[in-house]
């Protein structure tokens, strides 16, 4: 992540929560949306990342993309401003930097949980309450099925990650017999 984009978020993030905590998670989200729509659409990143188009076209198509989103105020005026001194390709981490730090502020942390099956309500209550209980914090889960880990679950939140999966107890197992043939 850029230190240009860490600083941008920085300052959209403590104007924002100036406004108040829901300001702020609508123009975090607003943000990661322009941010992933860039990433997503190469026609778009290449309108407004492109020299070869003229500032006119680019102002034109962001501001498309802008009122479609229903961005925000203080979104867009971010978002016009990278344009505008043609740093819009920080957009991705000035992004990413505005939602850790707003997750800062309200005590939350995001946990990427990988299950081999679905997992049932219960079961991700009982989860969810145990991650906030390791990590003291709320925790906001987003859930994939990878039916190649056999069963059990793997949990990452930031740098930690927390596998009880069938796959590693496997491959822990291999790599211990291994050893021992040698």
């Amino acid at each position: 992540m850029s230190s240009a984009g860490r600083r941008y978020a920085t300052a959209v993030v403590e104007s924002a929560a100036k406004q108040g905590e829901a300001v702020l998670e609508k123009v975090t989200r607003d943000l990661e949306s322009i941010a992933a729509l860039m990433t997503t659409s190469p026609d778009l990143r290449q309108v407004l990342l492109n020299p070869v188009f003229s500032v006119a076209e680019r102002k034109k198509a962001l501001d498309a993309v802008i009122a479609r989103l229903d961005m925000a105020e203080l979104a867009k005026k971010v978002v016009e401003l990278l344009s505008e001194r043609n740093r819009l390709s920080l957009l991705g981490d000035v992004a990413r930097s505005a939602r850790r730090l707003s997750d800062l502020r309200a005590g939350r942390v995001r946990a990427k949980v990988e299950t081999a099956a679905p997992l049932t309500g219960p079961a991700m209550d009982q989860l969810k309450r145990a991650l906030e209980r390791r990590t003291g914090k709320s925790v906001e889960m987003t859930v994939a099925v990878v039916p190649s880990l056999l069963g059990g679950v793997r949990t990452t939140i930031g740098s930690m990650v927390l596998d009880g999966t069938i796959r590693s107890q496997l491959d822990d197992l291999r790599e211990q017999l291994l050893r021992t043939d040698s």
